[in-house]
């Protein structure tokens, strides 16, 4: 048998002021990912969390809809942004070197 494709998919999870934001890409080897999906939840103390955030970030887009945009919700879609670009430059310590060797 041969393997034709061999694809890496990589969830990601970091809080920034205090909310929970989610990455999902993938990537095949020796390559950087097309594409980075996010998701962005906050916990508010009488109705739980909630999904508000949500996109998707390539090298020439960004896609994203914002159930309830506020205002100091700037920043914090500056900052997916930068790590999205970084993410799929192969700039960020989420995706591993060519020469890294763990599975």
């Amino acid at each position: 048998m041969q393997i034709i494709q061999k694809t890496t998919r990589i969830t990601a999870k970091e809080e920034v002021q205090g909310i929970s934001v989610m990455y999902s890409y993938e990537f095949e080897k020796d390559q950087n990912p097309q594409a980075v999906a996010f998701s962005v939840q906050k916990n508010i103390e009488t109705q739980g969390s909630y999904s508000y955030l949500q996109g998707t970030v390539t090298e020439h887009d960004f896609n994203m809809q914002n159930n309830n945009f506020q205002l100091s919700d700037i920043d914090l879609i500056k900052h997916i942004h930068t790590t999205c670009t970084a993410i799929i430059k192969g700039e960020s310590n989420e995706k591993p070197k060519a020469n890294d060797t763990k599975k």
